[in-house]
């Protein structure tokens, strides 16, 4: 066989090996600290918002007391602009971007509770039926309107 026959046989086989795999796709890259659901920094925020977030829920039984929003990515924002899908329930009173709420604190242990709120936005004062349903320790559903179906909330927390 001629050397240039020879070589066109051999060729394919001698590259074959010479071609790598393409290069798979890295693994995306995960944050040391997971940031769902982190609030900014204490000092950034509200007074009512601390309140609720040193709040001893172990102590009172009041498991709806906290900071919440509807997505964990909101948590960054509270208290540093202004947006919906978030509220700060302390044991008497609970703040929307709506305006505020007081009420008379739920039954101690209670998952379902329902309050008779006063409503603050403005200047203007209404009575609301506020219902509170604990799903799990860290989520809630909140009824602020007699014809819409509950939020579900994911409770907000700050970073370690």
């Amino acid at each position: 066989m001629s050397r240039i026959k020879t070589t066109l046989i051999v060729l394919p086989f001698v590259l074959a090996g010479c071609v790598s795999e393409p290069a798979s796709r890295p693994e995306p890259r995960t944050p040391a600290v997971d940031l769902d659901a982190v609030l900014p920094p204490q000092s950034l925020l509200r007074e009512d918002t601390v309140a609720a977030l040193a709040h001893d829920r172990n102590e009172s039984r009041l498991a709806y007391v906290g900071v919440w929003a509807t997505h964990g990515d909101k948590c960054a924002m509270m208290d540093q602009t202004a947006f919906e899908g978030f509220a700060v329930i302390t044991p008497d009173s609970i703040r929307q971007s709506t305006g505020t709420c007081s009420f008379e604190p739920g039954a101690p242990g209670e998952t379902n509770v329902s309050f008779n709120a006063t409503c603050e936005s403005g200047r203007k004062r209404t009575n609301r039926l506020i219902s509170v349903q604990m799903l799990n320790a860290e989520t809630l559903a909140l009824g602020t309107m007699p014809d819409q179906p509950a939020v579900p909330m994911v409770r907000c927390r700050l970073q370690e």
